[in-house]
């Protein structure tokens, strides 16, 4: 193998597997992600069954991969052994704060080394910022046939549980900024359980100004 070709499966195995475990952290529900440990919302063995982002891509036109192999009355194939089907993973954009995302630093360090100057490493950045935009569109002819031997599998599977560990603690545990579409399910939520303590809050100023009147009655 050519050094050329082994560092072109270096970087987009990364490259894949950190966009799969980004795919689907975006993807859970955020009750889950508050009761459940990593280990039980894990890509590779707890795919996301039906994934809406699936429907809203195919409708919107958006990730044109996504739209052809996912039909309505199909569920996402899973990359399941017996399987030949490759799971599909919705797109979610990288953190819009770049270098000062840990998300995006982690992405970056295995492939440039530590070593890397910060000229390489904007250089980098702007490399993985391309290839997940045209990511959208689905995995690349070349990078599936780079990925698709056992020992690559065996890679990408391993980076994508580090990556998706990595994932969850940044998100779940630092606050640091989630993917699109978790994001705005927490927005969601965090608006109507507010919506919830406001009418919980007026009922009950209602409820004790009935109570104060009533009395204010009886003592006349």
């Amino acid at each position: 193998m050519s050094r050329r070709r082994g560092e072109f499966e270096h970087r987009t195995s990364i490259f894949e597997s950190a966009y799969r475990a980004w795919s689907h952290l975006g993807g859970l529900d955020p009750e889950h992600l508050e009761t459940k440990e990593p280990n039980e919302l894990d890509p590779l063995h707890h795919p996301i069954d039906k994934d809406p982002r699936d429907v809203y891509e195919a409708s919107s036109g958006g990730g044109g991969a996504v739209a052809v192999n996912n039909s309505a009355d199909e569920s996402p194939p899973n990359n399941t052994e017996g399987n030949n089907k490759r799971r599909l993973f919705p797109y979610e954009p990288l953190p819009r704060s770049g270098l000062t995302h840990p998300y995006v630093q982690a992405i970056l360090s295995p492939w440039l080394g530590v070593d890397a100057d910060a000229e390489a490493i904007q250089l980098g950045l702007t490399t993985l910022r391309t290839w997940w935009q045209h990511r959208r569109k689905g995995e690349s002819g070349s990078a599936i046939h780079a990925l698709g031997t056992d020992k690559m599998k065996v890679v990408v599977d391993q980076y994508t549980s580090h990556f998706f560990n990595l994932a969850y603690s940044l998100v779940v545990v630092d606050k640091e900024q989630p993917p699109r579409t978790l994001n705005q399910k927490l927005k969601a939520r965090d608006k109507l359980q507010a919506q919830q303590q406001q009418q919980q809050s007026t009922n009950t100023n209602i409820n004790n100004n009935g109570s104060n009147n009533t009395s204010s009655s009886t003592i006349t």
